[in-house]
């Protein structure tokens, strides 16, 4: 007497690969929307600067905002990763991680200049009237008093 079998259970390692064309064309795709998402975005900071008016002095707008939007494109760069890795796009896995990467990099630049920015002045420091003198040892080690 035969016994029934069961279907063979979800195999899965057995899924298939994408094809390299494919592969070559998302990754290819999604780099380039990722840069004119990040043109976009730091252009728009930039513009934020000028001014057409000469007499009128503009400073732009803070970045914190605009290192948002970057982070979200990162975001969404890793996020494609994952699935390019997932459904064997390596081509594009690769190239999206390369831009988190790319993208970490720039986040850490701008945080850098955010803080650089946030910073209050500081006065510059009282002169002591002893300009260029090194050591302190004496007159002729003072480049104002020519010795």
């Amino acid at each position: 007497m035969d016994l029934p079998v069961a279907p063979p259970a979800f195999d899965d390692s057995a899924r298939p690969r994408a094809g390299r064309g494919a592969d070559a064309g998302t990754a290819a795709g999604l780099l380039l929307l990722e840069v004119l998402a990040l043109l976009a975005t730091f252009g728009l900071w930039l513009v934020t600067g000028v001014s057409l008016d000469p007499g009128r002095e503009v400073s732009p707008d803070p970045l914190g905002g605009y290192l948002v939007a970057a982070g979200v494109v990162g975001a969404l760069a890793v996020v494609a990763a994952v699935i390019a890795f997932r459904s064997r796009a390596v081509v594009t896995a690769w190239t999206q991680c390369f831009m988190a990467v790319v993208v970490a990099v720039g986040l850490s630049g701008g945080a850098e200049v955010r803080q650089h920015e946030d910073r209050p002045d500081r006065p510059a420091p009282a002169s002591t009237g002893e300009a260029g003198c090194r050591s302190g040892g004496g007159n002729r080690e003072c480049a104002d008093t020519g010795g």
